[in-house]
């Protein structure tokens, strides 16, 4: 298991394939509690998680963006282009990280998808064009 959930190497990795996909090490289940409080479940062939309280967890998680959005000019500001808008000047001063923004943006969507799995692709449609946008945008690393 990762070192940045646990702090420390838990559980076997076998590196990444070709793809930067993991490959399955997993050969039987395993209940891991984290130091956070938080609970995981490594099981063989499990491809993703699901979340719980999503609102509120998503809400305490990212607490720093919702203070930024409160302070924008417009109160439907999508953060995107609007002027005046507070998250996009803080990631373009590097006061907030273009990685944790992003990570925002997914669980937003995956919470979205919880509320309303009717209207959830057509959302995630729109979003995925946002976020392409916000990557071409990224400054490249050399």
């Amino acid at each position: 298991m990762d070192s940045g959930l646990l702090g420390k190497e838990r559980l076997e990795n076998n590196g990444l394939r070709n793809d930067d996909r993991g490959r399955n090490t997993t050969t039987r289940r395993e209940l891991i509690l984290l130091p956070q409080g938080c609970m995981v479940v490594d099981t063989p062939g499990m491809r993703e998680f699901g979340m719980w309280d999503h609102t509120s967890g998503i809400n305490q998680a990212f607490a720093e963006i919702d203070e930024l959005a409160a302070q924008c000019r417009f109160r439907d500001c999508t953060h995107s282009s609007k002027p005046g808008c507070a998250v996009r000047r803080a990631l373009e001063s590097g006061e907030l990280s273009w990685e944790w923004w992003l990570s925002y943006q997914k669980l937003r969507m995956e919470s979205a998808f919880l509320d309303d799995k009717e209207g959830y692709l057509a959302a995630k449609e729109r979003r995925e064009k946002e976020i392409s946008k916000l990557i071409k945008q990224l400054p490249v690393k050399k």
